[in-house]
């Protein structure tokens, strides 16, 4: 009988320990993870710790310039679940647009602040899609880019009825990358002609073992619920591959990722690299940091990402 009361104890506090430190923070994290992201404006955010701080003046300046100085109309859409989902067109009268799709919590004018300048003298319309839960568009929950992916193909949608846009270019950065390489293979439309992978993850699964492991949190522990809450939640699974969904892309592809990047791995953009179908090309920016390569980058690598582009997009500009 006392054995048996020793073993009981012992099932007991395990099991105890486990609610509360592996379970309960389980729910926590899944929760900041999924649940809906509210947008901080770019003039309260304080990066003066962090790897952006070198090129804040910059990024804060492109952005101002970009709202004060082109007109932005406000587009929406319904996604396929009947959700509304909107972006911030700026139409120069160009026959190229780049629909750029942001990474998580972030919104567009953050990570394409400068993107939008560049591309714009380049000769590019711009859409600046904000992603499903994240502060105009609706959803109440992100999915890191697995359903997230379907709404890339709503966008196209809407590209397709729009007669004055002839061609279009995706560019996707962190989580906006990844969401574009999980849709890429369902992309039919003849109006897409090329796509920008910047700095994006092969899985969710491995994108959020290392925020636990910078957290320090036991990511071995942690994800396994997770992903049993995500699966029930969302009949998916956060190990899904973006390269693997690659294999099956047809749309010419630029791989871009800094070196220095401490959020993903700039492994990941070679393996997406090395499973991509299409006519690709990869650019291991060195020294470069997350979401910061092409913004802060010299000329010579952006030119090679408009080198690129222009193989399938220059025509007769418009304007």
């Amino acid at each position: 009988m006392p054995a048996l009361y020793i073993i009981s104890a012992v099932i007991g506090t395990a099991a105890l320990l486990y609610l509360i430190f592996i379970f309960a923070p389980s729910i926590v994290f899944y929760k900041k993870i999924f649940n809906k992201k509210s947008a901080t404006p770019l003039d309260e955010i304080d990066v003066s710790k962090t790897y952006f701080a070198p090129f804040e003046k910059e990024m804060r300046e492109a952005a101002d310039r970009v709202e004060s100085t082109y007109e932005m109309k406000r587009v929406g859409i319904t996604a396929y679940d009947g959700v509304t989902l909107y972006a911030d067109l700026i139409d120069l009268g160009f026959d190229r647009t780049v629909a750029f799709f942001h990474g998580f919590s972030a919104t567009p004018i953050i990570n394409f602040g400068m993107h939008t300048e560049r591309f714009i003298a380049e000769g590019y319309n711009v859409l600046l899609v904000y992603q499903r839960a994240h502060s105009v568009s609706g959803g109440e929950h992100c999915t890191l880019g697995l359903y997230e992916s379907n709404d890339v193909l709503s966008w196209v949608n809407w590209f397709d009825g729009q007669e004055n846009i002839k061609s279009v270019v995706l560019y996707g950065i962190s989580m906006g990358a990844t969401t574009i390489a999980y849709a890429a293979k369902d992309i039919t439309s003849e109006k897409v002609k090329a796509i920008v992978f910047d700095c994006g993850y092969d899985t969710p699964w491995n994108q959020i073992a290392r925020d636990c492991k910078r957290r320090h949190l036991p990511d071995f522990l942690l994800l396994p619920v997770i992903n049993l809450f995500f699966r029930h939640g969302y009949k998916d699974d956060l190990r899904r591959s973006a390269a693997e969904a690659l294999k099956k892309n047809r749309i010419p592809a630029f791989f871009l990722h800094g070196t220095a990047d401490m959020t993903v791995d700039c492994r990941d953009s070679v393996l997406m690299h090395e499973s991509c179908a299409s006519e690709k090309k990869l650019l291991l920016a060195e020294g470069l940091h997350h979401t910061l390569a092409f913004s802060t980058g010299d000329d010579k690598l952006r030119k090679e990402v408009f080198d690129f582009l222009d193989k399938y997009t220059k025509g007769d500009l418009k304007k």
